[in-house]
């Protein structure tokens, strides 16, 4: 999916939907470093993915939150 694409899906979600998708990929991504770590994982370029997928989310998590804040 492209960056756009799961930005302006993530901006279409609710709050609690953004959390959940954070918390999946965070277990995604300790899944990848344990892998890494035995020497199973082939495509290391999907951390580095993972990683900046949780932060796009968290960035428009925090956008969402000031949002209903005010």
């Amino acid at each position: 999916m492209k960056k756009t694409e799961t930005l302006d899906k993530a901006r279409r979600s609710t709050i609690k939907e953004i959390s959940v998708k954070i918390t999946e990929n965070r277990k995604q991504l300790f899944t990848l470093n344990q892998e890494k770590i035995l020497g199973k994982l082939k495509n290391v370029s999907a951390i580095g993915q993972i990683k900046k997928e949780i932060a796009r989310l968290a960035t428009v998590l925090d956008e969402k939150v000031s949002e209903s804040v005010k």
